[in-house]
């Protein structure tokens, strides 16, 4: 049979069984709901955690594209200036050869008795 005695375990200090609806909330649930508050806490945190570090390590691979693009850039210019200089003497090799068949043109018409 119930006893209508009061329940002298429970101390003032301890938190109430009942909800602000004074209905009762059964101490299971309550462990439950405070310990999914506490995972969620944790996956927050967990999840800035991780924010920070993937900014961190978008920023290394930033730098690191930089340099490279840097690098690359100096390379291609060094290229560029390479080839330059081949095409310029390229260039001086054809129009020397040029003017020494023009040259060598001219005296053979002028040995034929040709003008133009």
């Amino acid at each position: 049979m119930a006893s209508n005695k009061a329940n002298t375990g429970i101390s003032l200090n301890e938190k109430s069984p009942f909800s602000t609806s004074g209905k009762q909330v059964p101490a299971a649930l309550s462990m439950m709901v405070d310990s999914m508050a506490s995972m969620v806490e944790r996956a927050k945190i967990d999840l800035e955690n991780v924010d920070q570090r993937a900014r961190a390590d978008l920023e290394n691979i930033d730098q690191r594209a930089r340099k490279d693009i840097a690098l690359l850039d100096q390379r291609a210019r060094e290229d560029i200036q390479k080839v330059d200089q081949k095409a310029r003497r390229d260039i001086a090799i054809l129009d020397q050869r040029a003017r020494e068949d023009h040259e060598l043109l001219r005296k053979v018409r002028k040995a034929k008795g040709l003008t133009l």
